[in-house]
């Protein structure tokens, strides 16, 4: 294959990688225009819900805020029965949050990018997945190689 074919399918692939974004970034700008969450309780949505059951001090750690801000952020999120707090099973001056199940799902539809790329994934015949698996795998190495 010559340089000016690789070129060509270079420049094809990454239109065809275009249009996946497209489809992602709309799929998600409908979950994020119907929230009502401000960035920063999605941000503390995410931090809680990395399942570690995190004190309201891990969340001001994690998001760069005061102790302050980061308990205000919560108490939003309990109120909109998104978050609640747990007491520590060995200290009972600190409180854990936890994500409930309406904010599992909140959550859930926030990050539609995995679950929608994992969809169209799934509905690729099996030699269309194994070609994809190849090609993104030379891809992968290239970019672990630049990072060297």
């Amino acid at each position: 294959m010559g340089d000016t074919e690789i070129k060509t399918r270079a420049d094809t692939t990454l239109d065809l990688m275009r249009e996946i974004f497209r489809g992602v970034a709309e799929q998600r700008s409908e979950a994020w225009l119907h929230t009502d969450l401000s960035m920063a309780q999605v941000k503390a949505l995410v931090v809680i819900g990395k399942g570690a059951e995190p004190s309201v001090g891990d969340v001001a750690k994690e998001l760069g805020i005061g102790l302050s801000a980061a308990s205000q952020i919560v108490d939003r999120l309990v109120k909109a029965d998104l978050v609640e707090r747990q007491p520590h099973p060995h200290d009972r001056r600190v409180t854990r949050c936890a994500l409930t199940g309406t904010g599992n799902a909140a959550l859930r539809q926030l990050q539609t990018a995995p679950r929608l790329v994992r969809e169209w994934l799934e509905r690729l015949s099996p030699e269309d997945l194994a070609s994809l698996e190849r090609g993104l795998g030379a891809l992968a190495r290239q970019a672990r190689k630049s990072r060297q």
